[in-house]
């Protein structure tokens, strides 16, 4: 009688033990998966943060140099080499097209993927 008692007691550790087991893992799996998501969100975010900073910072630059020299710049070097410009070519894709001297320019950042 007490084999069986034993076997018993020894079956619902283990069922006890197993759906313990069972538990951390779906709650480790659901905190993993929660922080690949919200980390992956803020990633997103700050990429278009810094696009957006980018254009900002060419247009910026764009209506200085109007103001300072009566029209917008033909190319993006010339607002690298006389306003400061820093673009990061490894990174960042930048659109610049000059739509005449007193137009101001369409910009677009567009981050490059590595």
């Amino acid at each position: 009688m007490s084999n069986v008692s034993d076997h018993r007691q020894t079956s619902r550790f283990w069922r006890f033990f197993s759906s313990v087991w069972l538990r951390m893992a779906l709650f480790v799996v659901v905190v993993v998966t929660v922080m690949l998501m919200f980390t992956s969100g803020v990633g997103a975010r700050v990429s278009r943060e810094q696009t957006d900073f980018l254009a900002d910072a060419v247009r910026r630059s764009a209506v200085q140099c109007y103001a300072l020299e009566g029209r917008f710049p033909d190319n993006l070097s010339y607002l690298e080499q006389k306003y400061g410009l820093i673009i990061d070519h490894e990174n960042y894709v930048v659109y610049y097209e000059n739509m005449g001297g007193n137009l101001i320019p369409q910009i677009r950042v567009i981050a490059l993927i590595h």
